[in-house]
């Protein structure tokens, strides 16, 4: 994966915006619509994200979303996940196309702890626009259209719906789609 320099900063500059003492990142966490200490606590207590929970745990994520490292993490909601066709998402959910799986899923993590403000300050500071790394194959390019935040071009872009959840060393928003794969 080629990043430019200008992606490079601009994750960078986010990375480094949510980084702090504990106060700060305690009074920049109020934002939150929860909190939580793990990520498997968070989702449990959101009731829209259930889907997501299950198929982190179908793909064996948890455990590294849980580790030392911070990530931001984009989830569809569970209307996102029940809107794709039956026959796909049995095949996503099942055990023989996990590979598949883990692959859709590093596509909805970006590396480090991006809270709201800091994503409202970058969008700000880029004049709407800012691309974060993945852990999947493609970066993720996020645009502000007014108060609405989407992931990508068009108007069938997933948007960030609702406020983000920190739980542990993390930040999860919810997203009303799923990230296309790379074409």
């Amino acid at each position: 994966m080629r990043v430019g320099t200008a992606s490079i900063a601009i994750v960078m500059a986010l990375m480094v915006g949510a980084c702090g003492d504990k106060a700060s990142d305690t009074a920049q966490s109020n934002e939150a619509s929860t909190s939580a200490d793990t990520l498997a606590e968070a989702l449990g207590n959101a009731g829209d994200l259930s889907i997501s929970a299950k198929m982190i745990e179908t793909a064996q994520l948890g455990t590294a979303l849980e580790g030392a490292d911070s990530y931001t993490v984009f989830l569809p909601v569970d209307s996102a996940w029940t809107s794709l066709d039956t026959a796909e998402r049995q095949a996503i959910e099942s055990a023989e196309n996990r590979p598949q799986l883990v692959a859709v899923l590093r596509q909805h993590i970006a590396p480090g702890y991006v809270l709201a403000a800091d994503l409202k300050n970058g969008l700000a500071a880029k004049d709407g626009t800012v691309t974060l790394a993945t852990m999947g194959t493609t970066p993720i390019k996020l645009r502000r259209n007014g108060e609405v935040i989407s992931l990508g071009t068009g108007s069938e872009a997933p948007r960030i719906v609702g406020q983000p959840i920190v739980a542990g060393n993390n930040v999860v928003y919810r997203i009303d789609k799923l990230i296309p794969p790379p074409s």
